[in-house]
């Protein structure tokens, strides 16, 4: 058994919300200043130049929570590159597909690179 299914096993609720993703308060509590200063986007934002950058957070800390980062954020939305001027709260923060800013999915492509081969100069016969 491998060590991340027998991890699995062992911590089920860790491990499905690393196969779930973050929530926008997971990623603001692990960074320094909580997240304060950084920018934040949704995975399916397609728009470029989106995200929010975070201005203030609060964290609750309740044994009902099962684990969960809940709280409150706070930020400035910069929405196709126009920013707003005011802070608001960050509405669907516990949804499970926020990232850093600039998001760039995992989509490997392979570009081979081919080498011109000269043409084969045909001699002629006299």
């Amino acid at each position: 058994m491998s060590t991340t299914k027998h991890l699995s096993k062992l911590f089920p609720a860790l491990a499905k919300n690393k196969r779930d993703g973050q929530n926008f308060l997971d990623i603001c509590f692990s960074l320094s200043n909580k997240g304060v200063g950084t920018k934040i986007c949704k995975k399916n934002w397609s728009e470029p130049e989106t995200y929010w950058t975070v201005t203030k957070t609060k964290f609750i800390n309740s044994p009902l929570t099962n684990n969960a980062m809940h709280g409150k954020a706070f930020g400035i939305l910069t929405w196709n590159g126009k920013t707003d001027n005011k802070e608001q709260e960050i509405t669907n923060s516990l949804d499970k597909n926020w990232s850093l800013y600039p998001y760039s999915p995992l989509n490997i492509t392979r570009t081979v690179e081919t080498e011109e081969q000269p043409a084969e100069e045909s001699t002629e016969q006299q």
